[in-house]
């Protein structure tokens, strides 16, 4: 059991003398359910589990907002005496098995305020959306999980020395590492990537001393359970249909999803655009894809000006990843994590830790910008926000020509500060943007891999 992020996140929540329902969303063995557990332990509190899934008799007590026959239930289920006043956390799991439970946690809040409660389940949002039940707004808090990251895969590992040397690096120091110790950092995101950030992953890498071949064997496994849940969503679809988008996605990640794109997929697949985007509403609704939105990038927050016609995925987990394309692990080992299977996969490792960077309340999204057709194709990979200021991150080599992306960023917003994210060693550069006799200094950051977790303090250092 990991001592994660998500665990602090609970047991300040559990602490807090004015709190609401909390709900925990997140894809399917991210360790929701490991995370709660672990923090009532260390609170030293109960905890009275009801597995919904095995109890679904109870839809009818949570659709009549029964509270105490449900307190009752509880009791008789879990053999532990439970009312209002008690210090234990009521945990309700699996509640996509009975959605009137999410619907009923505004009456917890208003009846029984004392109470901690909280409600997770892998497939809720997609539950939610075919119920079409009452949704306690205002009334409850959130907590998004993902897998591993990159910071918690070290602590995880036992690689604490490591951990402790990135926490130390700064704007001012980090252009000292030594190039042993900058290596060494290095293959520890090799090893991250190779293992990716699902618990049992880690666990199982932990267990074999990085046995590979059982690592993928487990990821392998998870892939063909998330397959096999497609029976359980609901609609007109069916799970073959539905596997074959998930595959035809599944090779999009990290590219333009266009139309075109779009409409090559249901072609080979032999259905339509609406179906197609009914199945991406539904792998988004289970968190297995993230939709990386274009956004303007002209004011913060940048999801006021997005289009949802331009954008790009990422699938849920990076080692995942790697298995359901069949991406050799040697194909890792023997290059630069920029150029592996053409940039796709330093992107996703991007990507999959700047979901984690923000608070666990804050539901996490990408943006990524690219000027008009007319203007050309230079992209920025992502777009990051911190405090009003908007960071152009790039995921490339440090060879020269190859930020022309943000030359054309820069001279465009007036930017004064950008991120570029590679193997190489962290520095600090004064560069000018140079276009057509423009120009614009700005400052670019220069940050390995192993320290995008570290991006919200390094660019907030003053």
């Amino acid at each position: 059991m990991f001592n994660r992020r998500a665990v602090e996140e609970i047991k300040s929540w559990y602490n807090r003398s004015k709190r609401k329902p909390l709900v925990i969303r997140g894809a399917r063995q991210v360790g929701k359910t490991t995370a709660v557990r672990l923090a009532a332990n260390q609170l030293q509190v109960e905890i009275i589990e009801i597995n919904l899934e095995r109890h679904s008799s109870l839809e009818p007590l949570f659709r009549s907002y029964n509270l105490k026959d449900l307190l009752f239930n509880f009791s008789l289920i879990s053999g532990k005496t439970i009312n209002q006043e008690s210090k234990a956390i009521l945990f309700l799991d699996e509640a996509q098995a009975t959605p009137a439970a999410y619907a009923c946690l505004r009456y917890f809040l208003e009846e029984m305020p004392h109470l901690a409660v909280i409600l997770t389940g892998s497939l809720l949002d997609q539950v939610l959306h075919d119920f079409k039940l009452p949704t306690p707004v205002g009334r409850i808090e959130q907590l998004y999980m993902g897998p591993l990251r990159f910071d918690e895969f070290l602590e995880a590992t036992g690689e604490s020395k490591a951990l402790g040397t990135i926490e130390m690096l700064t704007q001012s120091t980090m252009q000292l590492i030594p190039d042993s110790v900058h290596e060494e950092l290095i293959a520890q995101v090799r090893r991250y990537t190779l293992t990716g950030g699902m618990p049992f992953c880690v666990q199982s890498a932990i267990d074999t001393q990085f046995n590979h071949a059982e690592i993928v064997k487990y990821q392998t496994e998870l892939v063909q359970t998330y397959k096999d849940d497609f029976s359980k969503y609901t609609g007109s679809q069916t799970a073959l249909k539905l596997n074959a988008f998930f595959n035809g996605i599944i090779g999009q990640i990290g590219l333009h999803f266009s139309p075109k794109q779009a409409n090559e997929i249901s072609l080979n697949t032999s259905g339509n655009n609406r179906q197609l985007n009914d199945a991406l509403e539904r792998f988004l609704e289970a968190r297995l894809f993230y939709r990386i939105l274009h956004s303007n990038a002209d004011s913060i927050p940048l999801g006021g000006d997005t289009k949802i016609r331009i954008s790009k995925f990422l699938f849920v987990d990076i080692g995942l990843l790697l298995a359901a394309q069949g991406i050799p692990a040697q194909s890792i080992m023997g290059s630069p994590l920029e150029l592996a299977n053409r940039g796709v996969i330093a992107e996703q490792f991007v990507g999959q830790q700047l979901l984690a960077a923000k608070p666990g309340y804050i539901n996490p999204t990408l943006y990524y910008w690219q000027p008009p057709k007319s203007e050309g194709q230079a992209e920025i990979d992502f777009l990051y926000e911190s405090g009003n200021q908007i960071y152009p991150v790039e995921v490339k080599s440090g060879t020269s020509g190859t930020i022309k992306s943000l030359h054309s960023y820069m001279l465009k917003k007036q930017s004064t500060q950008a991120i570029r994210i590679s193997s190489s060693k962290p520095s600090v550069q004064e560069m000018k943007a140079k276009i057509n006799k423009q120009e614009k200094a700005f400052r670019l950051l220069n940050l390995p891999f192993y320290l995008v977790n570290q991006i919200e303090r390094i660019v907030s250092e003053k």
